[in-house]
C-alpha cells in the first residue's frame, strides 16, 4: 500500500515537472519573442519608445526567472542529498529573488509611465514627473515600495480614463474614437488582476515553505505560467508585437502546408511510378 502510494506521488511529480517544462518553452517562446523584436528595431536604427525599453527589459526578467525557477524545481530533485546542492539552492533563490522582484517593479513601472502619459492632472509634481517620462527611463529608487506605486497608478489611470470617457460621451462628439481609452483600461484590469494573484500566490508558496516546510510545485508552476500570460496579453494589445506576431503564425502555416503540399505531391508521384 506505501509502495502504490510513493509510486502515486512520484507520478505527479514527474507529470508537474513536465508541466513546468513546457511552461518554461512556453515561456522562453513569448519573451524571446518580444526581446527580438524590440532589439531588432534598435539595431536597425528605429525609433524606440520608453515603453518598448521598459516591455523588453520586463520580458529579459521573466525570462531569467523563469528559467532559474525550472532549474531550482530540477537541481532540488536530482540533487536533494549532496550537502553541495544546498549552497546551490540557496544562490537560485537569490537569483530568482532579483529576477521576480525586477518583474513586479517594471510592471508596475510600465502602469506609472501609462498613468503619467494619458493621466490629466494638472499639478505641478505630475506635470514634471511626465515630462520626465517622455525623455527617459524614469527610475524609483525604492524597489520595496513598487505595488505601492503600482497599485496607485493604477487606481489614478483607471478613474482618469472612466471620467475622461464619460465626459467625451456626455458630449456627444460621435468622432471621438474611445477605442483607445478602452483598450488602456482592459490592460489596467488585467495587469492588476495579474499583480494581485501573483502577489497571492507567492506569498502563499513562502508561507508553506517556511512555516509548514511543504515545497508547494503546482503553486510555483503556475506562479511560473502567470509572467507568460501576461507577456502574451502585452504582444496582443501592443500593435507592433501583434503584427510582427501575425507575420511569424502566417510564415509557420504558410511552411506547414507548403511541406504538407509536398508530401502529398511526392507522394502521388510515388503511386504514379
Amino acid at each position: 500500500m506505501a509502495g502504490a502510494t510513493e509510486s502515486d506521488t512520484d507520478i505527479q511529480h514527474l507529470g508537474l515537472r513536465a508541466l513546468a517544462l513546457i511552461t518554461l518553452i512556453a515561456g522562453l517562446a513569448i519573451h524571446s519573442f518580444i526581446i527580438g523584436v524590440n532589439v531588432t528595431d534598435w539595431w536597425k536604427g528605429r525609433s524606440v519608445t520608453l515603453v518598448d525599453h521598459i516591455v523588453t527589459s520586463l520580458a529579459i526578467s521573466r525570462m531569467g526567472a523563469q528559467c532559474v525557477s525550472t532549474l531550482y524545481l530540477y537541481v532540488d530533485e536530482l540533487f536533494l542529498r549532496h550537502l553541495d546542492s544546498l549552497v546551490t539552492l540557496v544562490m537560485l533563490s537569490v537569483i530568482y529573488d532579483f529576477f521576480s522582484c525586477a518583474n513586479v517593479w517594471l510592471t508596475s513601472l510600465l502602469s506609472i509611465v501609462f498613468c503619467l502619459k494619458i493621466s490629466n492632472f494638472h499639478t505641478r509634481l505630475f506635470l514634471y514627473l511626465r515630462g520626465m517620462t517622455a525623455h527617459r527611463t524614469v527610475c524609483f529608487t525604492e524597489p520595496s515600495s513598487h505595488l505601492f506605486f503600482y497599485y496607485i497608478s493604477s487606481v489614478l489611470l483607471f478613474t482618469t480614463l472612466y471620467h475622461h470617457i464619460t465626459k467625451m460621451k456626455k458630449s456627444s462628439n460621435l468622432s471621438i474614437n474611445l477605442e483607445t481609452y478602452y483598450s488602456v483600461m482592459k490592460y489596467v484590469s488585467f495587469s492588476f488582476i495579474y499583480n494581485t494573484v501573483y502577489f497571492i500566490v507567492e506569498v502563499v508558496c513562502v508561507y508553506h515553505y517556511f512555516v509548514y516546510c511543504v515545497f508547494l510545485l503546482w503553486l510555483y508552476t503556475v506562479m511560473d505560467f502567470l509572467p507568460a500570460l501576461h507577456s502574451s496579453y502585452l504582444i496582443y494589445r501592443t500593435a507592433k508585437l501583434r503584427s510582427q506576431m501575425s507575420k511569424v503564425l502566417q510564415n509557420i502555416i504558410d511552411f506547414l502546408f507548403q511541406r504538407k503540399d509536398t508530401e502529398t505531391r511526392e507522394s502521388i508521384e510515388v503511386v504514379a511510378l
